[in-house]
């Protein structure tokens, strides 16, 4: 009953990329929010679409082709699912994603 009603956390979202990329054999303790996907994690682009699939689902938002792109690094995606799931949607405009 406090700001968990539509506000998703940091840890949250990277809870949710932790377990995602271990089941894929990615070492925790490599997974840093300045981590890149293939570089430092060495994850191909099948797995960053199911990942972002997941995100998608677990958030309940819309992450864009363009915008996916752009999401680089682990830091990159939890920011990113953090604005447009708990808030400044109108100082982005890319998430379109009215219900």
């Amino acid at each position: 009953m406090a700001e968990q009603s539509t506000r998703v956390t940091d840890d949250e979202v990277m809870k949710v990329i932790l377990d995602h990329l271990v089941v894929r054999g990615v070492s925790a303790e490599r997974i840093v929010r300045g981590a890149t996907w293939k570089a430092d994690l060495g994850i191909d682009s099948l797995d960053i679409l199911t990942l972002t699939q997941e995100l998608e689902d677990t958030f309940h938002v819309k992450i864009g082709e363009e915008d996916a792109i752009d999401l680089r690094t682990v830091g990159d995606a939890v920011d990113y699912i953090v604005r447009v799931s708990g808030g400044g949607a109108q100082t982005e405009g890319e998430g379109a994603h009215d219900a």
